[in-house]
């Protein structure tokens, strides 16, 4: 670099001063290159100190009194997930959790043909162990498309004060940008590959070789040989698997594939179930399968929307255990409607009820069961929850999520399911100027769509329980009969006196 800074000086191209510059800039940065070195190594120390090293299962970290502690930490681990990929050292946490490979594991080289006319994150079937390199090739034509390669799903950051413990560490995933033909990456707590493709990508198919890598148990519905996954596949060494369907992909430990003889009936149910809830939403514009991953810890709640879905490792025994899911899930058909509700339709305070609509919706349409599948929608806890609200005029219908789905579900026994189908695509195609742009046109639009739609006047309705609308919108509907769910609703739920 001396030579090359000489010879552009002399030739008049760099003053003595950029040169200056120049070397200060190489030498800041490999000092922090140095620097971060050391707090991998320190980090990564495996010490039998009190407290422990890292945060586990068996002796998570609890935030109470260790707020200086846990900003320390968070450093050091900012500092870790920084590290260019020829300082990173496994560290022992990832034997705790995501894993590592059997040391044993031959590391392979595979090449994958990603479409990037879907975007998101792709699967390679590949794990990369913690603290390896493994490299990425691309042809010179997708240098600048944007592409990354990923290490790791667990992407769940858990830094958040609402999170009163640590079951993991917080922060174990790594993503890399590709901008050269060749991309070195690394990650202390390694990972499944995957190559992250954007939005608009219209490359089409290309080739990605990957090095240096530890197979992983993949079935790909539609390209997986059955037999194949049975004899060999599903046995792979990496220690978390993926099943990928049309409409869904599931990441989950290994464990729980290394007998699974179905994994393509699997796929089916759940390629219907998204497809159910595509068509109820009146989505049709699908560009990329849904996800779930498993986590020993997640950032909020015990299952969460988003890309990918998130949920608790208590869960990978169910989500794909197909005689299990034909009885019907509750919690999963519910995230995945938090992925298809939409702002216009969604009235304040009713995020948490709406969305169980798509858990009704597949109960009865794909899994062939009543829709009130949910424990708290019995017969008797419906009965139970019209009386406590209707006794109580200060109640409001949004305060508990399963009084107010039953408004919900009196209109789908009332009008059926091809009723909201309608009303939401008609919600989907409006332009602009006609969507609703704060909450009391939202619940004047819901009544007035809702009424017309299905020929009634559902102002006395919608009056019975306590749902502000608009007297313009009310008096817009009047000239049809009027409907309730049942003669003077609510009289029979009011308390006696």
């Amino acid at each position: 670099m001396e030579i090359s800074a000489c010879a552009q000086m002399k030739s008049g191209r760099m003053s003595c001063k950029s040169m200056v510059k120049m070397k200060f800039r190489m030498m800041k940065k490999i000092l922090l290159w140095s620097a971060l070195s050391l707090v991998s190594t320190a980090f990564c120390a495996d010490t039998n100190d009190s407290p422990p090293a890292f945060p586990s299962a068996k002796q998570p970290w609890k935030r109470d009194g260790q707020a200086e502690r846990f900003a320390a930490y968070r450093q050091e681990i900012r500092a870790l997930m920084e590290l260019p990929p020829e300082q990173v050292r496994a560290c022992p946490a990832a034997s705790d959790f995501p894993g590592t490979p059997p040391a044993d594991s031959p590391r392979v080289e595979r090449t994958v043909v990603v479409d990037t006319r879907v975007p998101r994150w792709h699967s390679t079937g590949l794990y990369a162990a913690p603290g390896e390199i493994i490299t990425a090739t691309v042809p010179t034509n997708a240098v600048h498309a944007k592409l990354r390669l990923r290490i790791g799903w667990h992407k769940d950051l858990l830094w958040s004060e609402k999170i009163p413990a640590w079951k993991r560490v917080p922060e174990i995933t790594r993503s890399f940008a590709i901008t050269e033909t060749v991309t070195r990456a690394a990650n202390a707590f390694g990972g499944p590959v995957y190559i992250e493709v954007p939005r608009d990508c219209g490359l089409g198919n290309v080739e990605v070789k990957i090095e240096n890598a530890v197979a992983a148990p993949l079935f790909e519905h539609g390209k997986t040989d059955l037999a194949a996954w049975k004899n060999e596949l599903c046995n792979a060494p990496a220690p978390w698997a993926e099943l990928v369907g049309n409409n869904l992909a599931i990441s989950l430990p290994s464990a729980n594939v290394r007998a699974l003889d179905n994994p393509d009936e699997v796929l089916k149910f759940w390629d219907r179930v998204v497809t159910a809830e595509d068509e109820l939403s009146g989505q049709t514009n699908r560009t990329s399968p849904e996800r779930f991953v498993l986590d020993r810890q997640i950032s909020a709640g015990y299952m969460h929307s988003g890309y990918p879905i998130m949920a608790w490792l208590d869960q990978a025994n169910k989500v794909a255990d197909l005689e299990s899911l034909k009885k019907g899930n509750w919690g999963f058909f519910h995230e995945l409607g938090h992925n298809h509700q939409r702002p216009d339709w969604v009235l304040a305070g009713t995020t948490e009820i709406t969305v169980n609509i798509f858990s009704m919706y597949c109960f009865e349409n794909v899994c062939g069961l009543p829709r009130h599948g949910h424990n708290a929608m019995s017969d008797a806890s419906r009965e139970k929850n019209l009386r406590a609200y209707f006794s109580d005029p200060t109640a409001s219908w949004t305060g508990k999520p399963f009084t107010g789905l039953i408004f919900y579900d009196q209109l789908v026994e009332g009008f059926g399911w091809d009723t909201f189908h309608k009303i939401f695509i008609e919600y989907r195609d409006l332009p602009k100027s006609e969507r609703p742009k704060n909450d009391d046109e939202k619940r004047d639009q819901w009544l007035v769509r809702f009424s017309k739609t299905t020929g009634k006047n559902l102002g006395p309705f919608f009056e019975a329980w306590r749902i502000l609308t608009s007297e313009a919108a009310r008096r817009s509907v009047t000239n049809l009969p009027v409907w309730l769910p049942e003669p003077d609703f609510p009289k029979r739920y009011l308390a006696s006196k």
